[in-house]
């Protein structure tokens, strides 16, 4: 059965750093730019349980901290237990720590006082990296970037996270592609086709040349009126997709 309820979710964000008001600050930031925060650390101890317990979608990391460990030290062993974008925030701006930096892969070193839109934009882009490869799938107003099983939609200054799953269908509106989700609809400037491409052929079907519906997402089927009923929306069945659309049905 099909789960109406819209999955999303904020995207996480760990703050690791030992100055009280510079902790407070970015924690202050990441919550206006609609982001969750993962929690703050001021020592390597305590940031490896939070990376473990949080599993964050991104690290905000000093370099100098409480006790033995150093934020190059956590770099390396955040990277060692699963890929996750690093942006360092530093007061070191010499040569040697920037190269042992670097060596650990950073999205991003920044030098306190840090920009608030350099920040921001690094943060953007990590997410964009890390969940579409570098690929921007889809040109729209929202900003949609597309990841394997789920696509990230901009709105205002924070990223959605939406599974495919959750797309009840698609229907044609001009030069867009408007996907209905129970929870809301996205409007993407593309064609049906590309959208098609992009979708899992064993769960979503054409029934129309304007419409794609998610066949968990099927209620009933009115052969005599042409109809398919989608969350309580009558979707056309054309009479050019009606033959090729049950036998799509009767092989999922």
């Amino acid at each position: 059965m099909h789960n109406n309820k819209q999955k999303e979710r904020q995207l996480k964000i760990l703050i690791v750093e030992d100055e009280q008001n510079y902790a407070d600050t970015l924690e202050m930031f990441v919550d206006e730019l609609g982001y969750e925060t993962a929690g703050l650390a001021d020592n390597g101890k305590k940031a490896l349980t939070l990376f473990d317990e949080k599993n964050p979608d991104l690290v905000l990391m000093d370099i100098h901290l409480k006790g033995d460990l150093t934020g190059i030290d956590l770099a390396r062993i955040f990277q060692g237990k699963r890929e996750t974008p690093i942006i360092f925030i530093t007061s070191f701006d010499d040569k040697v720590t920037f190269a042992k930096a670097k060596q650990t892969g950073p999205f991003a070193y920044l030098i306190k006082p840090f920009d608030p839109k350099t920040l921001q934009r690094s943060i953007e882009l990590a997410f964009q990296h890390t969940f579409a490869d570098g690929e921007q799938v889809f040109e729209s107003q929202e900003e949609v970037v597309l990841a394997s099983d789920s696509f990230f939609v901009k709105e205002r200054s924070k990223l959605i996270k939406i599974t495919i799953e959750d797309i009840l269908w698609i229907e044609v509106e001009d030069k867009y592609c408007m996907l209905h989700t129970s929870a809301k609809k996205f409007a993407l400037r593309t064609s049906l086709k590309e959208m098609a491409n992009k979708l899992d052929t064993s769960m979503f079907v054409q029934t129309h040349r304007s419409f794609i519906v998610n066949a968990t997402a099927i209620e009933n089927i009115d052969l005599g009126l042409f109809v398919v009923r989608v969350n309580g929306k009558e979707v056309p069945l054309g009479r050019a997709h009606k033959d090729e659309f049950l036998k799509r049905l009767q092989m999922l």
